[in-house]
């Protein structure tokens, strides 16, 4: 009995690290002059697997399978941005909202028009130019 429970916190700790360690992807998303795309997410798509990282107002990125930051897993993406129009101003009812706007050229926002991939094998910096619309 005493060697079955001996065993135990060993076994949590490597089934703990095994369930850690998916590499992280961060970066940014600009425009071509440098200003950020200050909304929206990044996705990563594989396989019928889909992640993504919400824009932060600077532009930045964490990108996770579960909440932004916690990584995914290794393999090949194809990479697109949705979520980034706009309705309205602030203050704006649904009855005076402006029609919606692209804040990016719209080839971004499908993974088989984005033109975008990533290869992620470990830290991965994945930074992003976009066009703006047409």
């Amino acid at each position: 009995m005493m060697k079955k429970l001996l065993s135990l916190p060993l076994f949590l700790i490597i089934v703990a690290a095994a369930g850690c360690g998916d590499p992280t992807v961060t970066g940014k998303v600009t425009f071509p002059d440098g200003t950020p795309l200050t909304k929206g997410q990044v996705m990563f798509q594989k396989e019928g697997f889909v992640a993504s990282g919400n824009i932060r107002s600077d532009g930045t990125y964490s990108a996770g399978k579960l909440k932004d930051g916690d990584g995914l897993p290794p393999g090949k993406y194809q990479v697109f941005i949705t979520g980034t129009s706009v309705l309205g101003g602030a203050g704006s009812s649904p009855s005076t909202m402006s029609p919606q706007r692209n804040l990016i050229n719209i080839k971004y926002t499908a993974p088989n028009t984005s033109g975008l991939t990533v290869e992620v094998n470990g830290k991965t910096e994945f930074n992003i130019t976009v066009e703006p619309p047409k």
